[in-house]
């Protein structure tokens, strides 16, 4: 009995060796053709980023900062500047920076997908075949308007999640993806993007009220009293 277990304990070894091996031949196939895809389009290509993913924390990036970006493309197309990953054997992960960041973010999902586990995104309602959920419903209920419409009803198939979150805009794809694939969403996103220039941009410290976030219980600094000189 003891001479049966071990040999099973080394067929498992065996075929769990050969799944291993099998899986990173196909990454690295993977990582080939992301880097030949990059290097014609003039892109910058990389290995890995492994402090990549915590940039976001949002939709596909909820609770993933412990996984590493893989396979990553720097660019600019028409004009956009993006990144292009993979979430290791999760996602594949496109993000457009705009020029000015925004506190509203906002999340554009298909009907059949949970909805985010953010306590701060609310329900806005359906729009085309996406619901949209945003940190605040009124500015998001002003950018949902015919040209949103007309956006989600044209977004490729194979682009699954898209939100915002603060100068980012961004989207995912299968991992099974191809270079067409990435082309088509990184416009996706990008015009995604275009539409939430419209988004109130990151208040500066001088946009908040003085005290609005001060701590009662604590002395305030000198100069910032009620009855500053500034104010008269």
């Amino acid at each position: 009995m003891t001479l049966i277990w071990f040999a099973l304990s080394v067929i498992a070894l065996a075929g769990a060796l050969a799944l291993l091996y099998v899986d990173r031949s196909r990454r690295e196939q993977f990582g080939k053709v992301r880097q030949i895809w990059a290097r014609a389009q003039g892109y910058v290509y990389s290995d890995v980023d492994p402090q990549l993913p915590s940039r976001w924390h949002r939709a596909a990036m909820a609770k993933q900062e412990y996984l590493g970006a893989v396979d990553v493309v720097e660019g600019t197309r028409r004009g956009e500047s993006f990144l292009l990953f993979d979430l290791e054997d999760t996602a594949t992960v496109v993000a457009v920076h705009r020029a000015v960041g925004s506190d509203v973010d906002v999340d554009l999902r298909l009907k059949s997908t949970p909805p985010p586990r953010d306590s701060d995104m609310n329900l806005l309602g359906a729009i085309g075949p996406r619901v949209v959920f945003a940190t605040d419903l009124e500015i998001a209920r002003r950018v949902c308007d015919q040209r949103m419409v007309h956006f989600t009803e044209s977004v490729p198939p194979q682009v699954q999640m898209l939100w915002s979150e603060g100068a980012w805009t961004l989207g995912t794809l299968p991992i099974t993806s191809t270079g067409r694939d990435w082309d088509a969403a990184i416009d996706a996103v990008a015009r995604l993007s275009g539409l939430l220039h419209v988004l109130p941009p990151v208040a500066e410290p001088a946009d908040i009220p003085a005290g609005a976030n001060h701590d009662p219980g604590r002395p305030r600094p000198h100069g910032d009293s009620a009855g500053s000189s500034r104010r008269g």
